[in-house]
């Protein structure tokens, strides 16, 4: 069940002055599906609103947000959204969902965002960590995943699309190991 990177864009193709498009979440039948419930998209500080952030400083690590808004939604909820329909999409044994959609999900998977930003001197990058647990509570994956991509110029449609990008590198590899514990 690999994701491809082209499903797991943040957007197309950004133009300034436009926000983000994120594709609508369809309804699925889960009748007889197993189910999997992405109970929560964890991310914190400045990376969590809605503007764009970009990478000023690694040790610390600093942020800095851009002027204005890039995203309909707010970080979480975009990440939240682009997984789910990515992952429904390329399923055909496993429904995707959250607890207002399952009753009675299989498994569940919480995910913590670290890094939803770029650097304006190189790469966009993304880094979260995934834990997938049976409803048992047995923990079946729990890892770290990056991706990182390069932007084609400095300017923020470039960080748009290179965080797309990586977005969609980091998220192939998770279903892949996903795909394999399921």
């Amino acid at each position: 069940m690999p994701v491809p990177a082209s499903a797991c864009c943040v957007s197309a193709r950004f133009s300034p002055g436009c926000f983000c498009p994120l594709p609508p979440v369809a309804a699925a039948e889960v009748a007889d599906f197993r189910q999997l419930d992405l109970r929560r998209v964890d991310v914190r500080g400045l990376q969590s609103g809605r503007s764009l952030v970009t990478v000023v400083g690694e040790n610390p690590m600093r942020f800095q947000e851009q002027r204005g808004h890039f995203w309909h939604v707010a970080t979480p909820t975009l990440i939240e959204r682009s997984l789910l329909t990515a992952f429904n999409d390329a399923s055909s044994d496993l429904v995707f969902g959250t607890a207002d959609s399952l009753d009675k999900p299989d498994f569940r998977l919480i995910v913590t965002v670290t890094r939803f930003a770029y650097d304006p001197a190189g790469e966009a990058m993304v880094n979260f960590d995934a834990t997938v647990t049976a409803s048992d509570g047995d923990v079946l994956l729990a890892r770290s995943y990056w991706g990182r991509a390069p932007l084609a110029d400095a300017t923020p449609a470039g960080g748009v699309n290179a965080i797309g990008a990586a977005l969609g590198e980091a998220m192939t590899v998770f279903s892949r190991e996903l795909a394999d514990v399921l």
